[in-house]
Formats: structure tokens, sequence, C-alpha cells
């Protein structure tokens, strides 16, 4: 049976611009394994290589590497060309300054048709155990010509202190941004210590599909693992981060798939012989406790989790007023949100009388933002977006019972808000909506399908463009709880609407998943 490419889903091009590892565990080897790791047949990876050097190596040494030429890799470019565009590339080895320039180049004249090219580049040039593939003049030619045409670097420390020739990691990353560079981030690999900490800086400048990034700075920290089976860590971070980003993940969720990926690879590995190996490649993560630390510098955790659910979300409708919350109530809707945007002089009167409303055994409401006339006024709980959480009093909220739950947007903010132990937590947008503007960062279903076996401890509710067409695709990805705001303000027949709503629910959590074949 052959399939047509309307048949198929379109792959993502990524290039793998590196060495060969004739042992596999590092290269454009360690580059194939993790991006297939990532590829699934509805969002399917097509990793393409332009080979720089071929390697000599096994376990403990690197016996001998030949660079090859700007020629053969020029024409290995415009075969690739002859198929398709990259939409992300991946830079490992590049053994000397005629491939620099080269592909410094290659890259100008890629972004003339491709605008929207991501580059990621792992600056090896001294493998895991210390043999040098690069000439000595490398890292001239990198901060020279190179830097410009690179969004994300990733160097681990000693590559950093080699670059930019200074020691002090802030100073270090400062003088990268100055040359080019829009993100960094620094893997903690090198670091003594009994945790690996990688620290990602990014600048003013970084632009992912046209949009900034959350955030200027972000942490993430794991127990390091007591062996050696490390070989290719540094290629298989890079790869992964690609991979991530490729699948339309924003840089900091990204990087947080990526340091789970290597966490997984890291605490499962590949013994090669009796004291080396490599990370193990097996597929998306899905275990919790893979799932690094988030350091943050102004949200402190709580000491105490928030006060659990009194019942299951289930349908959890979102009102703009208190006319509208009369209708939900009316229509058999147990779970709501008072979401008023405006601060006129009637707000205190018009929360005041929705906590009275829902002042029953079997209705939860949420305040949104007004977390202050909330606390004030003895509400059940509050809504609050990931830019509330620094200026709200939490220790207030919590110690007065309150349920709380947080507004997340991938990866990144999930584990943020988790920090917090909250009664739940909100993932969207899932698809596009009226009410808020994404800014390029929809979840969609297959992002939104991997977050349930990663936070399995908080329950998840599911937000943003969800209505009755599309309500079953969204609980087949195992999330149990949906929120509504459209949906049910354009309902014709509000009771009806509820009632089915509420069934498909019912069923998706009576459904039970047949046990897969390993």
């Amino acid at each position: 049976m052959t399939y047509s490419v309307n048949r198929a889903h379109q792959s993502t091009v990524i290039w793998s611009i590196a060495g060969s590892d004739n042992s596999a565990g590092a290269g454009i080897q360690a580059d194939l394994k993790t991006i297939q790791s990532f590829s699934r047949p509805e969002q399917p990876l097509h990793l393409c290589t332009l080979i720089t050097a071929i390697t000599a190596q096994h376990s403990t040494a690197v016996d001998a590497c030949m660079a090859v030429s700007v020629d053969l890799l020029q024409q290995q470019a415009l075969a690739l060309l002859k198929d398709a565009q990259p939409a992300v590339i991946k830079i490992g080895l590049l053994v000397n300054k005629l491939q620099v320039l080269w592909l410094t180049d290659l890259l100008q004249q890629l972004r003339k048709n491709e605008p929207d090219l991501l580059v990621i580049y792992d600056p090896v040039a001294i493998s895991s155990s210390g043999s040098t593939m690069a000439e000595a003049d490398l890292y001239q030619a990198v901060m020279q010509h190179l830097l410009p045409q690179i969004d994300v670097l990733t160097p681990n420390l000693p590559e950093l202190d080699a670059l930019a020739q200074n020691s002090d990691m802030k100073q270090a990353v400062e003088l990268l941004f100055k040359a080019g560079v829009k993100t960094v981030l620094v893997k903690g690999g090198h670091q003594q210590a009994t945790a690996c900490t990688d620290q990602l800086f990014i600048s003013a400048d970084f632009r992912y599909r046209g949009y900034p990034a959350y955030t200027n700075k972000v942490s993430l920290r794991s127990p390091r693992q007591p062996h050696h089976l490390n070989h290719g860590t540094g290629c298989s971070f890079s790869s992964a981060l690609a991979a991530a980003l490729a699948l339309g993940y924003a840089l900091e969720d990204a990087f947080v798939v990526a340091k789970t990926y290597i966490n997984q690879g890291l605490s499962q590995p590949v013994a090669v012989t009796e004291n080396h190996g490599t990370l193990g490649h097996w597929g998306f993560p899905r275990n919790p406790n893979y799932l690094p630390e988030l350091l943050t510098e102004h949200l402190q955790p709580q000491a105490k989790a928030f006060a659990p659910l009194k019942a299951a979300l289930g349908l959890y409708v979102i009102v703009p007023s208190v006319t509208e919350l009369k209708r939900a109530l009316a229509a058999g809707v147990k779970t709501l949100q008072l979401r008023i945007k405006n601060t006129d002089q009637q707000l205190r009167q018009q929360i005041k009388e929705a906590i009275q409303l829902c002042h029953q055994p079997d209705i939860q409401l949420f305040i949104n933002d007004h977390w202050q006339l909330a606390l004030e006024l003895g509400a059940y709980g509050v809504h609050l977006g990931q830019e509330d959480i620094n200026s709200a009093n939490l220790a207030a909220l919590q110690q007065a019972g309150l349920r709380l739950g947080v507004s997340s947007h991938g990866f990144y903010k999930l584990l943020r808000a988790q920090q917090l132990q909250p009664s739940y937590l909100a993932i969207g947008a899932i698809f596009a909506t009226q009410t808020k503007e994404m800014g390029g960062k929809l979840q969609g279903l297959y992002k939104l399908n991997r977050y349930p076996a990663l936070f399995p401890k908080i329950p998840l509710v599911a937000i943003g463009g969800i209505n009755e067409s599309n309500a079953k695709a969204v609980l087949a990805t195992d999330i149990r709880h949906l929120a509504v705001v459209q949906g049910f303000a354009q309902a014709t027949e509000p009771k009806l609407w509820v009632q089915q709503m509420q069934q498909l629910i019912s069923e998706a959590q009576l459904e039970q998943k047949p046990c897969s074949v390993i």
C-alpha cells in the first residue's frame, strides 16, 4: 500500500551539523537517537545531517579526528535544500575557521528564505574524555563571525570560559550577548556538587516565531547521578532542546523538556563497558521523578498546601457577571469562576452577591484576580494568573482556607505554579480563543497529552477554546476537567448544553485505557 502526502502528517525538518561518532554515543549519532525519541506519527520530526568531521573514538578517548572539507559540506547542504528547508538547525562540532566562515554564510542565506529559522549551537571542541577535536583559533572565529547567527548557545562551564575568556558566568554571558547571540544556556555538568544546575539566560533580542520569551532567566536543578555513563550528554541536551522547539514548545518549556529528557537518560543509562557508557534514549519522558526543580528568585514556595477541592472540578464555567453566574447555576453548573475585569464601584457588591449565591454544599466558586475582596468576603477560592502570584498575599489566602487555582501555559509555568501547592492548575490556551491572545503559544492537544503523566498530584483543568465539538478530543488526553467561557456563553439551551458536557466528562472518567504492549 502506498500513502500520499495528503494522508501523511507533514514532518518538521531539523538539520544537525556536527561530527560523526563511530562509537554512537555522541555527535550525529546521539542527535539521531534524541530526535527520534521526540518524533511521533502525529508530529513527525525528520533529522537531516551535515557531517563536519569523521572521528575514531571509543568510551575513553578520541583517537583521531578528520575535518570534512568546506566544498563537501556545501554539497551536503545543497543536496538537502533540494528537498526542504530546515525549521531548526542544531550545530555541534566545528573543527576550524574555514567551517565557521562557511557556516556563517550558509545561515545568512537560509534566513533570507526562512526568517523564523531557529539555530542552536553546542560549542563542543573538546570531548568529555578530554580529547581536543578542533583547531586552536576556532572559538575566536566563532566570536567574530558566527555568534550573530545563533539563537541559542549551549556551552558547558569550560566552553563558556574559553569562548568569552572570562570565568565569571554573568560577565561571560553579557559578552556573548554583545557578540550577537540571543540566548545562552549554561550547562552545569562540570560543577563539583551533588546537584547539577543549568541556567538559561535570555536577551531582550530573542524571538521565537516572532514572539519574545516569558522571562530573562530560568535555572533548573537536578540531583547528580552517581555514575559516569554519560557519554553524549551535551549533544543529546542540545538535540532535545532542538526537538522540543521544533514541536512548537516555547523556549522555557523546551528547556524543561530537554532537562527532563536528560534526567531520564542518565537515570537509565546504557553501559558499554564496566565503567563507561552513554545516557539512554527512551522517548518523551513520562515519569514525574525526572522533572527538574525550578529555582525561583521571586517566588517563595508555600510551607503548606492550599486546601483541596471539596469535589472534582468537572465542568468549570467562567462567567463575566453575576447575571451570567445566575444563568450558569440555573443550568446546573457546580464549579464556576467569576471573572470581572472592570474595577468600578459595584465590584465589591458583585463579588459579595456571587459568594452568597454560591454558598451551597455542592457549589465551588472561584473569584478571578480580586484576591483581597475574596479574602475579605469569605470566598471559597480564588484564581490567579502567573503575573499576579508575586503580588498576592498567598500566606493569608492559605491560612484562611481559600482554595487556589493558578493559570499555566506550559512546562515552565506548571513547574513554577506547582511549587505553591495550589488546589488545581489550569493549562491553556488549548485552542485559539476570543478572550485572550496567547502570543503564538497555544498548547494544542499534543502538548496537552504530555501533562497528566508528569503532573499527577494536582488536578489539571484545560482551558481555551473548548466547546461541545472538541471536548471529547481534549478528554482523550487524560485531562478530566474542562474550563469553558464562550462555549457556555453562546449556548442557546444552557441546561441541555451543560448536561451534554457533564455527560462527556463522566464517560471519560469511567473509561479505562487498555494496557500498552511493551
